[in-house]
């Protein structure tokens, strides 16, 4: 695929609006954190990755000025009435390890897909898949080093961690759509992206499981004893799945 002005491609639209809401929302939510975080050294780390989220937003919020679909109104993070990030992320955090839980399970997410992006067949994704991979390295360092340091506390830290995950676990693993979900394939097809919805969530649970297995935090994965590979064991629910906004409706 080759770019040029005014690009008709709704499935990659749609997913780069999804990748621009959910990165300027991460930001927005880790920016309180920089005078509440628990030491000085989480603070600072807090500033630095709100500066990170809010770079790779503005970076990506571009792109989409580029496609038929764009409608002006909604490619300006200020004017921009859709919200097209995930429903948990709706909501302030409301500790530090919600903070925690979405920089271990959000932002390793999106990291997995734009790590599925870095050969891209689209320049523009491609040159910023790159860039944001990089620079997400010290997040998961962050992250899984937190995960570690709260699930080692033990008593009620612990258990405010595991509500804080269980918040975000569902949806994060249901953000690519469901194996056949249209959108991600035909970026597949198209060597815009390198793999396939449950091929991404087996990438994102080879992450992360090896750190909650460590913390003795159990979900329902399952480690193939003859790949050493992780895999989800019972199947997601898609009953409250918003193909476009790429989120769960609320329950309410």
């Amino acid at each position: 695929m080759t770019t040029q002005a005014r690009v008709d491609h709704a499935a990659l639209f749609a997913v780069l609006s999804s990748l621009a809401d959910n990165k300027q929302t991460l930001g927005r939510r880790y920016a309180y954190w920089c005078n509440g975080a628990p030491t000085l050294e989480a603070a600072v780390a807090a500033a630095a990755m709100t500066q990170t989220e809010l770079g790779h937003a503005r970076t990506l919020y571009p792109l989409l000025e580029d496609f038929i679909q764009a409608d002006p109104v909604q490619v300006e993070p200020m004017t921009r009435t859709l919200h097209y990030s995930l429903a948990a992320l709706d909501r302030d955090f409301t500790g530090w390890c919600d903070f925690v839980a979405a920089n271990f399970l959000v932002d390793t997410a999106f990291t997995t897909f734009f790590e599925a992006a870095q050969d891209s067949s689209y320049e523009p994704l491609r040159v910023r898949a790159r860039k944001i991979v990089q620079e997400e390295n010290l997040h998961r360092v962050h992250a899984e080093g937190w995960v570690r340091r709260l699930s080692g506390v033990g008593g009620a830290v612990r258990e405010a961690l595991i509500v804080s995950l269980d918040h975000f676990w569902d949806e994060t693993l249901c953000w690519a759509g469901p194996p056949d979900d249209p959108t991600m394939l035909q970026l597949c097809r198209e060597e815009i992206i390198d793999a396939e919805p449950d091929q991404w969530r087996l990438r994102f649970l080879q992450k992360i499981m090896p750190v909650l297995k460590r913390a003795g935090i159990e979900y329902a994965a399952f480690l193939q004893p003859e790949t050493r590979r992780w895999g989800l064991t019972p199947a997601l629910s898609w009953s409250h799945w918003d193909a476009t906004a790429r989120r769960q409706e609320s329950r309410a």
